[in-house]
């Protein structure tokens, strides 16, 4: 496999409203809301039309390296119910291998209403639901140490159960040639576990991908290649967007290179345009591409999901990126 993906399994909610719908929904604009099941389903009553695909950060980046022609995984909890169903068959049909058992009793599966504003901007409600029930049990080991990358979700490090279960993928991975990736997920996430971020980063976490406002919370006064090897991190990689001004992907002994954002050919939805280009950039990378040529397909594949209503894979998506990735064709 060339990338498995460890994350909260959730479904998203898509629909299209105006700012007044969001005052009236009493959700911060441009933010995300936990809410539990009774406001989720309160939220998911109002919403009228609704799109619905299998959402999750990680999922969406495995699903985006699938699209592009990766063997991917992926491992999160579901319940047994339709939206269980529903993120099942959503992700499963781009290809990506999905096999964890689900719930059978217990919370219903996640869902993220994603409220999409005309400006494109997203505002969200999230009821995390079955996924908080994912464990060391769901972990495959020989799966992670077959996996030529095992991307973890940083929304993990919130319950000491997935904690339990990032330390064995790190088991796994140790004792094979498999890499660790590690996504930081929001900047208040790594505000919440900064130092067990650096741990997994200076002894466990070999590739990073996150966005510049995260990597300032990670490394606040110190610069970001303290977090490579040979400066006191053990990263082989550490990746970070931002955003219209494209990306900049550290490498060790002092290697860095700049890669352009793609314009956008018009901006519908920016949800999941981080995950996409996380799903480029590692694709990118398993198959041997040089980094700038792995971050350009990142950059490319971002800018065709932006164009779009939700995070899901645009279709044709890897044609689309080899027109103007040509190596990647």
């Amino acid at each position: 496999m060339d990338v498995l993906g460890i994350g909260n399994a959730i479904v998203d909610v898509l629909t299209q409203v105006d700012d007044d719908t969001i005052t009236a929904f009493d959700l911060p604009k441009g933010g995300m809301t936990l809410v539990d099941q009774d406001q989720a389903e309160a939220l998911y009553g109002k919403a009228g039309d609704t799109t619905e695909r299998s959402g999750g950060s990680v999922a969406n980046t495995i699903a985006i390296a699938a699209a592009l022609g990766g063997d991917t995984g992926y491992v999160g909890k579901v319940h047994d119910d339709q939206l269980g169903t529903s993120f099942t068959t959503s992700i499963r049909s781009h290809g990506v291998s999905f096999r964890t058992p689900p719930l059978t009793e217990g919370p219903s599966t996640a869902r993220c209403l994603v409220l999409v504003t005309p400006d494109g901007e997203r505002t969200m409600g999230t009821y995390l639901g079955a996924c908080t029930a994912l464990g060391p049990s769901d972990i495959d080991q020989e799966e992670v140490a077959g996996s030529a990358v095992t991307l973890i979700e940083g929304y993990l490090a919130d319950t000491e159960q997935a904690r339990a279960t990032i330390g064995k993928i790190i088991d796994a991975s140790a004792k094979s040639e498999a890499r660790v990736a590690l996504t930081l997920s929001d900047s208040l996430c790594v505000e919440r576990h900064r130092d067990y971020f650096r741990e997994l980063t200076r002894e466990n976490v070999e590739i990073l991908v996150a966005d510049e406002d995260e990597v300032a919370a990670l490394v606040g006064d110190e610069p970001i290649e303290s977090l490579l090897r040979g400066n006191g991190g053990n990263c082989e990689l550490v990746v970070v967007t931002h955003g219209a001004k494209g990306s900049t992907i550290y490498a060790e002994g002092g290697v860095q290179h700049s890669v352009e954002a793609r314009p956008a050919d018009q901006l519908v939805d920016t949800t999941g345009a981080g995950d996409a280009y996380a799903g480029g950039f590692l694709y990118g990378l398993v198959r041997g591409f040089e980094l700038p040529v792995a971050g350009r397909i990142g950059s490319v594949a971002a800018s065709h999901v932006v164009a779009q209503l939700g995070a899901q894979p645009p279709e044709n998506l890897k044609a689309k990126v080899a027109q103007d990735v040509p190596e990647a064709g």
